[in-house]
């Protein structure tokens, strides 16, 4: 007796070859199921692989990490806010799931990736029952499908690094499947309530929408979304592009296939209720972005493939690029390069998976468009709907995947980029198990043609009994991944700021008597603190950015009280060129003593001995007139040279610049000390700054400073020594000319 057979001798059964109702799995009556108890060692491996080492894998604090934890030491403080411009914009979900771990753990690492590592399992949770609603099969395969979708998020690298960061992007897997899970059910409850919904204009648009409690919860977990991450945005668009094609599909479809007895789900009024629900759960974050437009595109102005900075002018051309390297990480063929999120290079899915996901995909495909027979008629109705007339799971999972492939597409740094993919990630293991379980009752199928006797029973159970060996051979390659190679082949000092962590702890056990000063770059503007150091040290730090106006005040104020000045000079951070000018060099070296340097990766110590407990730094009077003209394009207005310096010390020396033209080159200056017969005792050459670091070709049409230290040799001999200037050309050393002089002397010095 073949299937139709079946289904027509109980009209209650529905056909194999058709897609159930999506409405919630019923339970079974027995406390604890098979599926349960697989269930339950799912979720004990997938906890295991989530907190195994997490205090110490991955070490340190990631830069993006700690900019949530300053947000929630913020809140904490009780500086609540809904929007946060920190990494370019942070919504607030996260960092109040951050706050609510730092209040109970502290203001340590493991306070920021709980909350991640709590929400990769409960996504792993989510994602079975997500696939017993949508039903993509038939009950066995749905219940199949559902586990190893689940099983294979589990054991997925890409969701356990994800899972094992301080990142708000982990929240996207876990509130899109809730979102949907409760999206799809609304879709059940409106087709039960549309013959007593029809009789009311109100009734028939406010029921299946704003009264379903599902929609409601669907539109909730959304907004829950949007106010996690950027690339949720795009969520609500799923639901749309669902209607959309269904609506296409059933138009073109042939009409015997869709029977006039079963009303078709409620889409207009679902959805618009489902909008409008939305709109009322995000009206906070809407009244924000209205009253601050520029926070609401900030980010995705500054990473869009519409940037001429980043498409070069050929916008289609790197759509097509971005597209086949975003989609070649499904595939086996690119992976994200990114030592931070992923084993570089290694793609979202291993090759085990590969041939799974794509016939996955192929497969729903074919359920999407394929032609279905006419089922036998539901109770109480004279005919029953084919498989097409009904909601499709096919296609919102394919919807699903499309969408949410965008975010990557649309930000082509750093493509493939695993992060921005992230929404993608749920639909994509349930295609790998849509494909797996496809894989193993086809091969059940055909030992059913080709074995009859019960005695091959064991023998057609074979394809499904291998799927286990498949996983565990998945869970070989993934431990391993995460927990052997990738500590072994990156380097974690600047991904997860190792040194900022060795600081933080350095200045928490500092003596009262000693103060640290870390110099910042007032080019970095938003971007200057070092939120590692922020969040480790709770407190605010003496950041000094070096500024001409204010360095020498904040300075005092940051030595007042102290004996020694412990001063943070970067090597290979964004603030390297804080202080290229050299003011904190020369407020430092003119007013204390130095003592020694330090030197750890990307930072060095310098320590300085202060003269007294209330220590004045002050930049120089640049009082002595010169008035030289060179070239026409730079005036030297006036210097100061103290009268004398000391044989193993410093010749200060500080001079004011004006500009007289637009220069088309960067020029710099050498000073020179040279002795009474004309022999250059010591030389100094740098490249003209203004205050905010723009060389002499940007140059606005004001005074610039300059400030410079000359080292004396202690073996100098006493006397009188000429300090000399020289303008010259970057590239071609050619000097500018002032009154017939290519060098000019500015003083003499009286070296002791």
């Amino acid at each position: 007796m073949d299937n139709h057979q079946i289904a027509a001798s109980n009209p209650n059964r529905i056909s194999s070859h058709s897609h159930p109702p999506p409405v919630a799995a019923t339970s079974s009556s027995k406390p604890f199921t098979i599926h349960n108890s697989l269930f339950t060692i799912l979720l004990l491996l997938a906890t295991f692989l989530r907190f195994y080492q997490l205090p110490s894998l991955p070490p340190g604090l990631n830069f993006d990490e700690a900019g949530s934890g300053v947000a929630a030491l913020e809140i904490l403080n009780g500086a609540p806010k809904i929007w946060w411009r920190l990494g370019g914009g942070q919504e607030p979900l996260w960092p109040y799931l951050a706050a609510l771990s730092t209040a109970i753990l502290g203001n340590v690492p493991l306070a920021l990736r709980l909350p991640a590592a709590l929400t990769g399992i409960l996504t792993i949770a989510a994602v079975y029952p997500l696939l017993l609603v949508f039903r993509p099969g038939n009950r066995r395969d749905t219940h199949l499908i559902a586990l190893l979708a689940a099983l294979g998020l589990a054991l997925s690298d890409w969701h356990l690094h994800f899972s094992r960061l301080g990142f708000r992007a982990i929240l996207l897997p876990l509130l899109s499947t809730l979102a949907f899970y409760f999206f799809w059910r609304s879709l059940g409850s409106s087709q039960k309530s549309v013959a007593r919904s029809q009789k009311s204009v109100i009734r028939y648009f406010l029921f299946p929408s704003l009264l379903n409690i599902s929609l409601a919860l669907s539109a909730l977990f959304t907004a829950l979304a949007i106010y996690s991450y950027l690339a949720a945005r795009l969520l609500p668009f799923v639901p749309l592009l669902y209607w959309l094609i269904e609506k296409i599909r059933r138009r073109f479809a042939s009409p015997e296939k869709f029977r006039p007895t079963m009303n078709p789900p409620l889409f207009p009024p679902l959805l618009i209720g489902y909008y409008l629900l939305l709109l009322l759960f995000l009206l906070p974050l809407v009244l924000y972005f209205s009253f601050n437009p520029a926070d609401f595109i900030a980010r995705s102005t500054s990473v869009s493939i519409f940037n001429p900075a980043w498409n070069q002018g050929d916008l289609p051309g790197t759509v097509w690029r971005t597209l086949i390297t975003t989609i070649g990480t499904f595939f086996g063929l690119h992976g994200d390069p990114n030592p931070l999120v992923n084993l570089p290079g290694a793609p979202a899915l291993p090759p085990l998976l590969v041939p799974f996901f794509g016939l996955g995909l192929l497969v729903s495909l074919y359920r999407v468009f394929s032609p279905a027979p006419t089922c036998p008629p539901l109770r109480g109705m004279s005919s029953r709907p084919s498989a097409s007339s009904l909601p499709s799971p096919h296609l919102f999972l394919l919807g699903w995947w499309a969408v949410m492939l965008l975010p990557a597409i649309l930000a082509p740094e750093g493509a493939p980029h695993h992060l921005r993919l992230i929404g993608t990630i749920v639909p994509t293991y349930a295609f790998v198990a849509i494909g797996l379980t496809t894989t193993a009752s086809t091969l059940v199928n055909i030992l059913r043609l080709r074995f009859h006797a019960p005695r091959f029973i064991p023998l057609l159970l074979t394809p499904y009994s291998l799927l286990p060996i498949f996983y565990l051979l998945l869970g070989l390659q993934t431990y391993p991944n995460y927990f052997v190679r990738w500590p072994g082949q990156v380097d974690f000092t600047l991904p997860f700021d190792l040194y900022a962590v060795r600081l933080a702890g350095d200045i928490a056990h500092a003596p009262p008597a000693v103060a640290y000063v870390l110099p910042m770059d007032i080019r970095a503007g938003e971007e200057a603190r070092h939120y590692t150091l922020d969040y480790l040290l709770g407190r605010l730090l003496p950041y000094l950015p070096v500024d001409e106006q204010n360095a020498a005040r904040l300075l005092t104020q940051a030595a007042d009280g102290k004996e020694q000045v412990r001063v943070v000079r970067w090597t290979g951070d964004k603030h390297r060129e804080a202080d290229a000018k050299e003011i904190l060099t020369y407020l430092l070296e003119t007013s204390a003593h130095f003592q020694g340097r330090e030197s750890f990766p990307v930072y060095e110590v310098e320590t300085y001995a202060l003269p007294g407990p209330h220590t004045v730094f002050a930049l120089p009077a640049i009082n002595q007139p010169i008035g030289a003209n060179f070239d026409n394009l730079l005036r030297l207005d006036a210097a100061f040279v103290p009268a004398s310096a000391v044989r193993g010390g410093w010749l200060p020396v500080a001079l004011t610049l004006s500009p007289l033209a637009k220069m088309e080159v960067d020029y710099k200056v050498s000073l020179r000390l040279t002795g009474p017969t004309g022999k250059r005792v010591v030389q100094k050459d740098r490249i003209l700054l203004h205050n905010f670091h723009q060389g002499t070709s940007l140059w606005p049409s004001e005074p610039v400073n300059e400030y410079y230290l000359l080292p004396v040799p202690a073996d100098t001999p006493p006397g009188d020594y000429t300090v000399m200037v020289v303008i010259y050309h970057p590239e071609t050393l050619a000097p500018l000319i002032t009154a017939g002089l290519a060098e000019l002397p500015l003083t003499q010095v009286s070296i002791k």
